[in-house]
């Protein structure tokens, strides 16, 4: 398949003058100008901004749920936005990892459950799959809440399991919107340092939009987005 990559070391993000405006009766609002960042395998980043900046905004077709009005994106070896829809799903199913700062568990689902719900967009879970995430269901310290539902866990540990369920196909490009945003600044350092923890050792790379400067400092990167702009954080 011409999308297909591997985490070998070799596979970088790039993005290249991303642009965004939409129109409005009066005029353009633009939200990104000429937005460029790149990654390589392993690299962590924080995007740091007001509210209202385009974080959430560059999120989104960083991880190909919206499309740039100009500007290119490179994943890997793929160059998604070129893909027909049936195979940027199946790109976007495999190789991103999706973390927010609601968790967006299912609450009728067990954690195993909710933690292999990526493996659905393409077909069911196997013996291999079911093994693999209760693997890592144990690696984020909820080996005992393997068939607990949501209403049963603390806010902490359902953001562990939203950390197993963006990692559990092992992608390329993790992406993390205000992934301690609800959480009390214990709770977040904790699950701040697994999440970095993790996408070390899965050698992907991480990119994190947040207001924490905690979490912030805590990675390699650290980018302000402003005004549709991308500089250098000081």
């Amino acid at each position: 398949m011409p999308w297909a990559c591997q985490n070998d070391g070799m596979v970088s993000l790039l993005a290249d003058s991303l642009s965004k405006s939409y129109s409005t009766p009066d005029s353009e609002l633009d939200v990104l100008v000429d937005v460029s960042l790149s990654l390589a395998a392993s690299e962590n980043l924080a995007i740091l901004g007001p509210s209202g900046s385009g974080k959430s905004t560059l999120l989104a077709i960083l991880g190909t749920l919206d499309q740039p009005s100009s500007g290119t994106l490179k994943i890997g070896d793929a160059d998604p936005f070129q893909l027909p829809e049936p195979q940027l799903a199946e790109f976007r199913s495999r190789q991103i990892g999706f973390i927010f700062q609601d968790h967006h568990l299912l609450p009728q689902c067990t954690v195993l459950e909710n933690v292999l719900v990526p493996f659905l967009a393409s077909g069911s879970a196997g013996a291999v799959e079911i093994d693999e995430a209760t693997q890592l269901i144990g690696r984020v310290g909820l080996a005992d809440r393997l068939l607990h539902r949501p209403a049963q866990l603390s806010g902490g540990e359902k953001q562990r399991v939203a950390i197993a369920r963006a990692l559990v196909r092992k992608p390329i490009l993790v992406l993390a919107d205000e992934p301690t945003g609800n959480l009390d600044s214990r709770t977040a350092e904790e699950v701040s340092r697994l999440l970095l923890e993790l996408q070390v050792e899965q050698e992907s790379m991480l990119v994190a939009v947040t207001h924490s400067q905690q979490l912030a400092d805590s990675m390699q990167r650290r980018l302000h987005l402003d005004n549709g702009q991308l500089v250098e954080h000081v």
